[in-house]
């Protein structure tokens, strides 16, 4: 209720300040707003939609709903020098207001060698929702979707907000204070597995993985930041330092959508039985954090630069958690019996996170033609919580327990590049990275064995930069990256991998670029290997002001495989993950002027995907889809009135091995801009 008067307020203001517009635009004087010279625009209008289909995936992919909508609304103005106190310009910038997925805003404020203010505020919306209910063939008919990434929904809104001030003290000192909020809230849909603490694996471990239930998890976090600080230059030195103090305050909480419900599972017959009568989750975290930022940048000589920052912050907070489920489990088999069970689960933990961020780097001028560059980056991040565990089971199985878990991550990085230019047509780059991580994660003191290791890689670079002449230019990089003892088995051990971008101009309305990505990755010992070979080739012509056209056409081709461990459940435990898929988009734009006045514009793509991912023994459930989308838009500028557009939209989704994801949907959209 409260966004919607903010944007009916928001809409009057819009139609006011269009209403004058209309009048100023009669008259040869400016507009004066408050003693400023005021000029802007504002666009508004209304769309229509037509959708057939899913309409989720459609809000997956777009979210752009019927109704009028405020598209711009962008107004700035400028004091005559001398003329006010308080501020010399101001700009105010507004942008998908009504219920796009993206709206969002700008003001700022300048009084020259005194203060900048800028407030900002925007939001994002995140839908994904595939159609669970969907099947696929098999060789008796139909069978349901398995797997637990086709029943994760999000339906979800990000908003950011950020003041920040600038006081200019002095020529040489600045002043500054700023506040940022992040806050994330909605409903999501995912799969959980009922694990508490004490659980006998040899019973409850095959239940677990059986038994994956689809649950409603509404989700509220929020995050402030407050920090001032200063900035000093003096001679060839910058210095800046910021303090504040942040905080993070996250709500979870989890239930089943319906009672009796059964598992994701449906294909094992057994677990028609095992059925969940009631379940509830929830867990909750605040943390806050003071924050010391400082860095600098100088040049103590001619020939050498200095760089260099320091980050401190340090999270503490308490973390809770709470659960209780009832339903039934199957205790032996053959023969199967079926028991009910009742499990409440609780614990109790204080969190501390301190970390430690420190970069040192250099630039030494060794003649005109040869430079040094070099930066050194320290990490430490640290975990440390102490809980309390407590669990009950069928009222008569207590199990209580205490464990401090500390996880101790430290990063070295070093980055040593030389650079090379002979001739103003040729710039190369060599270089050297080199990586350490070391990672030590202890249980009540003890080393855990399994997840503490100790990574290194050495990574080659080459970057090169050639353009003999106006019309041409070609630009690269190779890497080559060599890491031991890769944390996981998805990990690659070597990874290789080039990027070169061609331009060619031949004249200045007519240009060609190409892009080419060439990666290969393994690790041999896990039997992992991954490959991406990447093409997209644009063409633009810009005959005049009237006339302008572009096509384009990328081809992707990606190929993984590997193995995947299960820790617990019915053999094979071990199996084989393959993904293979190949994408081309052809892309094309027009922007033609018949006369002065009227104009077309086109943009439109059409994406193809074939290949499949798949897990050796189930169904593929990613597979073929084809994917057009086209704009096409008619204007024409009416004399001191505006500009009068009309936008047409079509496009349609289809997957070919899970056709209940599919839809189709038209757009049109009227719209009005007016500049004053």
């Amino acid at each position: 209720m409260r966004r919607q008067s903010c944007f009916l307020i928001l809409s009057a203001a819009a139609l006011l300040m269009f209403t004058v517009a209309l009048r100023a635009q009669d008259e040869p004087t400016p507009i004066i707003v408050g003693g400023f010279e005021t000029q802007g625009s504002v666009t508004a209008g209304y769309r229509f939609t037509d959708i057939r289909g899913y309409r989720p995936k459609y809000a997956e992919l777009f979210n752009l709903q019927k109704g009028f909508r405020l598209m711009n609304f962008n107004i700035f103005g400028r004091a005559k020098e001398g003329t006010n106190p308080f501020a010399d310009s101001y700009s105010l910038n507004v942008s998908g207001l009504g219920g796009d997925p993206f709206p969002g805003g700008q003001l700022t404020v300048h009084k020259d060698k005194l203060y900048d203010l800028r407030v900002s505020y925007r939001q994002s919306r995140y839908y994904w929702n595939r159609n669970d209910d969907a099947i696929l063939p098999s060789p008796s008919g139909v069978s349901p979707l398995r797997g637990l990434t086709t029943n994760h929904d999000w339906a979800t809104v990000r908003r950011f907000g950020s003041a920040n001030l600038t006081v200019h003290a002095s020529n040489n000192l600045r002043f500054t204070f700023e506040y940022n909020r992040t806050s994330r809230d909605g409903v999501n849909f995912t799969t959980r597995e009922l694990a508490y603490f004490g659980f006998p694996d040899s019973e409850w471990g095959g239940y677990m993985r059986a038994n994956p239930y689809y649950v409603e998890a509404p989700i509220n976090e929020m995050a402030n930041r407050f920090s001032g600080g200063l900035s000093y230059t003096v001679r060839n030195w910058n210095f800046h330092y910021k303090a504040g103090y942040q905080t993070f305050e996250q709500n979870l909480s989890w239930n089943n959508i319906e009672s009796p419900q059964r598992s994701i599972n449906t294909s094992d017959p057994r677990t028609a039985k095992e059925l969940l009568n009631h379940a509830s989750w929830s867990e909750f975290r605040r943390l806050k954090t003071p924050v010391s930022e400082f860095s600098y940048a100088g040049r103590p000589t001619k020939r050498l630069d200095l760089r260099g920052s320091y980050i401190f912050f340090r999270y503490r907070g308490p973390a809770t958690m709470d659960s209780a489920f009832d339903g039934n489990i199957r205790i032996s088999s053959p023969p199967a019996v079926y028991v009910p069970y009742a499990v409440s689960f609780d614990s109790r933990a204080h969190l501390t996170e301190p970390n430690h961020v420190l970069d040192q780097g250099f630039s030494l001028k060794i003649t005109d033609w040869w430079n040094l560059h070099t930066d050194y980056r320290y990490s430490r991040l640290t975990l440390d919580s102490l809980a309390e565990f407590s669990s009950l089971r069928d009222a008569r199985t207590a199990a209580e327990g205490e464990m401090a878990f500390a996880w101790k991550t430290q990063t070295h990085q070093l980055d040593v590049n030389m650079e090379f230019i002979p001739t103003r047509s040729l710039i190369l780059r060599p270089g050297v990275r080199y990586w350490q991580r070391d990672v030590e994660v202890l249980e009540d003191g003890v080393l855990d064995d399994a997840r503490t290791k100790k990574t290194k890689s050495l990574s080659p670079t080459l970057s090169v930069y050639f353009q003999p002449s106006k019309k041409f230019s070609a630009r690269g990089d190779i890497q080559r990256n060599t890491t031991s003892n890769p944390y996981t088995r998805i990990n690659s051990h070597t990874d290789v991998g080039s990027r070169f971008v061609f331009r060619f101009q031949p004249t200045a309305k007519f240009s060609i670029e190409d892009n080419l990505v060439v990666r290969n990755r393994e690790f041999t010992d896990q039997d992992f290997r991954s490959n991406v070979r990447m093409n997209a080739i644009t063409a633009t012509y810009a005959l005049n002001d009237r006339l302008s056209v572009f096509g384009g056409l990328s081809y992707d081709s990606f190929f993984a495989e590997g193995s995947v461990t299960f820790v617990r459940g019915p053999a094979p435990l071990t199996n084989i993950m393959q993904e293979q898929t190949i994408d081309r988009v052809w892309q094309a734009g027009l922007a033609l002027k018949p006369t002065r006045r009227f104009g077309i514009n086109f943009t439109g793509n059409f994406v193809r995907t074939t290949g499949a991912s798949r897990i050796s023994g189930e169904p593929p459930y990613y597979g073929p889809l084809t994917w057009p989308m086209a704009t096409g838009t008619l204007y024409y500028d009416f004399p001191k009135a505006g500009r009068l557009s009309v936008d047409l939209g079509r496009t349609y989704y289809v997957e070919e091995i899970i056709t209940g994801n599919n839809f189709s949907a038209n757009m049109l959209t009227i719209r009005w801009t007016k500049d004053f």
